[in-house]
């Protein structure tokens, strides 16, 4: 519980806004705490309330290229490679009016989970 009001008491300073460039060239402004996009002049990450100060805006690059990040989860014993029916990170979705299941890492042609 400190943790979680020490973070919070922490947001209400202002932190400077950060300005950052996508490779194609394209500008905008984001949250320092949480990197979301913000309006010019909002007061307030609508992400994560931390406070937003626009007196001295920093610039940083994007990151770039890609990071590997793994997941540890248990699946059933029936559940096959690209099975998303039996995923536990598949949700359903719409798709011409009709219920599909989808995989939020959009891998659902080409599953790279590793089943042990």
């Amino acid at each position: 519980m400190q943790d979680n009001l020490r973070e919070e008491l922490i947001k209400q300073f202002p932190a400077e806004v950060v300005e950052l460039v996508e490779p194609s060239g394209k500008k905008f402004y984001a949250c320092p705490t949480c990197k979301r996009v913000v309006t010019l002049n909002e007061s307030k990450c609508a992400g994560c309330n931390q406070v937003l100060s626009w007196d001295h805006i920093r610039q940083e690059e994007m990151a770039k290229g890609v990071k590997t990040a793994t997941l540890k989860f248990e699946v059933g014993g029936d559940f096959n490679k690209g099975d998303c029916r039996k995923c536990p990170l598949s949700y359903i979705a719409k798709e011409n009016n009709e219920n599909v299941y989808e995989c939020p890492l959009k891998m659902r042609a080409n599953c790279k989970l590793e089943i042990s």
